[in-house]
């Protein structure tokens, strides 16, 4: 009897430090898991936090490429500008010589009025500012912007300017053609008339150049009537090609820059 009631108060005390043990863990195993928990949301904060930073870093920098853009942007128009006058140049100078020599005699075509319509024959190269736009597509900044349209217009003005480039390298090819056949053709050894410089004005008929031509003037080097047909067709052909340029493509794109900058005052304000 005596050792029974040993056992049971054995039983007892065992099981009440198993109870206290089993208590003790699920505190401790409460206490570490508030710590992890603790440690896992300073991690979260923390890399919040460097994502706000490095955000912040791209935004500055995207800042600056973007004021860059502008300006070079606004150099770009002007030169534009210049392109699309002088290509416009040359649009009007060779449908004035289709007008000159429509139905007209070799025996009857003024060698200085052909040296005039067979002057502007090509428009000023493009020169791109590129700086700042090679720096947002090579950095990697175009993922960085927001503004959905203005990361189209970047993008299609980048293309554009490469399609313009490779439209420039084909009206040369035909200009050079045409300067050629020109040139077989037209005498442009003149005495005491002053030919308008490349990128003048143009106007026909130009100030004192017909009024001053005399009789003793050269003529035409051949007098062939089916190469001055040649010529003819050659420079409105030349035109043609160019008036592209002229009614569409140079137009749009200078639309395409000034929305562009439009875009980017808006998003990054200077």
């Amino acid at each position: 009897m005596k050792m029974g009631l040993v056992n049971v108060f054995r039983a007892f005390r065992k099981a009440r430090q198993v109870a206290l043990s089993e208590a003790r863990y699920m505190q401790f195993s409460r206490y570490a898991l508030g710590e992890i928990f603790l440690v896992v949301i300073g991690i979260l904060i923390a890399l919040q936090i460097n994502n706000w930073n490095e955000e912040r870093k791209d935004q500055n920098q995207i800042t600056q490429y973007a004021h860059a853009l502008i300006s070079d942007l606004e150099a770009d128009l002007e030169m534009l500008d210049v392109v699309l006058r002088t290509a416009q140049t040359v649009v009007d100078s060779a449908n004035d010589l289709e007008h000159y020599m429509w139905r007209r005699d070799v025996d009857d075509v003024d060698n200085v009025r052909l040296v005039y319509h067979t002057t502007f024959v090509n428009y000023r190269p493009y020169s791109w500012n590129l700086s700042a736009l090679n720096q947002i597509l090579n950095s990697g900044a175009m993922r960085k912007i927001r503004n959905e349209e203005l990361v189209r217009l970047i993008s299609e003005y980048h293309t554009v300017s490469r399609h313009l480039d490779n439209d420039y390298l084909l009206d040369v090819q035909k200009s050079h053609s045409a300067e050629l056949l020109a040139n077989e053709i037209v005498d442009t050894n003149l005495q005491d008339i002053v030919l308008p410089r490349w990128g003048a004005p143009y106007g026909y008929p130009p100030e004192g150049l017909v009024r001053d031509s005399s009789a003793s003037e050269p003529t035409l080097l051949i007098n062939d009537q089916a190469k001055l047909g040649q010529l003819v067709n050659t420079f409105s052909s030349l035109g043609g090609q160019i008036e592209v340029r002229v009614e569409r493509e140079l137009p749009e794109h200078i639309a395409r820059a000034e929305r562009l900058i439009e875009l980017l005052e808006a998003e990054y304000p200077r």
